[in-house]
């Protein structure tokens, strides 16, 4: 006889790094969300995020859910991208789009320049 599942047995779920290309004129921005990591000393989890040349950011975002840290994440990565000069100066783009939405949702603060809410 099989065994029951537990129907209370939590459930994990990974999510894998994401990686999109963006373009700024001949060249290529890579952008990379990584999953989030659990800091069992501080009981938080965060997630990291990097943004290649020219803007070349590199931020780890703190949350008290792997869910809360991995959308913080999201959300400053936009706020980075949006609100970057490249950005505002139509250089930085998507599938040769430039100005346009990036394929991440813009916070409230820059939804006057990017208008693709979260």
């Amino acid at each position: 006889m099989a065994a029951a599942s537990n129907p209370r047995q939590p459930v994990t779920m990974e999510i894998a790094a994401v990686e999109l290309d963006l373009s700024y004129t001949a060249a290529k921005v890579v952008v990379r969300l990584f999953a989030p990591e659990l800091d069992a000393q501080q009981g938080t989890w965060s997630c990291r995020f990097e943004i290649g040349e020219p803007v070349n950011v590199t931020r780890e975002i703190y949350g008290v859910s792997s869910l809360q840290a991995l959308f913080l994440a999201a959300k400053t990565l936009s706020v980075y991208l949006y609100g970057s000069d490249l950005y505002k100066n139509g250089e930085l783009g998507i599938y040769g789009q430039f100005g346009g939405s990036l394929s991440i949702p813009a916070p409230q603060v820059l939804l006057e320049s990017a208008p693709y809410p979260f």
